[in-house]
């Protein structure tokens, strides 16, 4: 049994928004997740992050430690801009608290065997690209909801309220 939000033993987990220059504008770090039987993230764009660990002593360590293991940056060496509202996955029931760091230098990324790719996308362009109606493929099967496409990619579920967010825009959800 799955314990509820909340409760003692419920999942946790944070992510990294991560800004860097990229062809001279402010771009954020986007991974396609490894695709995985089972995994009711596989193959989906997400932001670098994962389950917090006992050894954690908060959710900003949880961040920084899973952005290392899946795409090789320390974030200790790059600015924290500040934390959004921690948001609840809707498979799960897990809470997660995205952090917004930017880097201060330029990094090479190096991606694990969760992360079958990474890229960035412009601030400017998440900005300014409406939100449209995608069908995407879960473990319950399709599911028709509001995302981004962005280059072929569809950005949605908690990533796409977490870019919403992070743009101040209200939730087309």
């Amino acid at each position: 049994m799955i314990p509820k939000v909340g409760e003692p033993g419920s999942p946790e987990a944070a992510v990294a928004v991560i800004i860097g220059m990229q062809h001279k504008q402010e771009s954020v770090l986007f991974i396609k997740r490894t695709e995985r039987q089972g995994d009711p993230w596989s193959g989906q764009i997400a932001l670098p992050g994962g389950r917090r660990s006992t050894s954690d002593r908060n959710f900003r360590e949880t961040a920084i430690r899973e952005t290392k293991e899946e795409v090789g940056i320390d974030l200790r060496n790059h600015e924290l801009l500040g934390v959004l509202r921690p948001m609840f996955a809707r498979t799960r029931r897990m809470l997660v608290a995205p952090f917004v760091f930017e880097l201060k230098s330029q990094v090479d990324i190096r991606s694990n065997e969760e992360v079958a790719e990474s890229f960035w996308i412009s601030l400017s362009h998440l900005a300014t690209v409406t939100p449209s109606r995608v069908e995407v493929d879960t473990l319950d099967g399709p599911l028709t909801t509001d995302g981004y496409v962005c280059n072929d990619r569809v950005i949605w579920g908690l990533t796409f309220r977490i870019i919403i967010a992070l743009l101040g825009k209200q939730p087309a959800i």
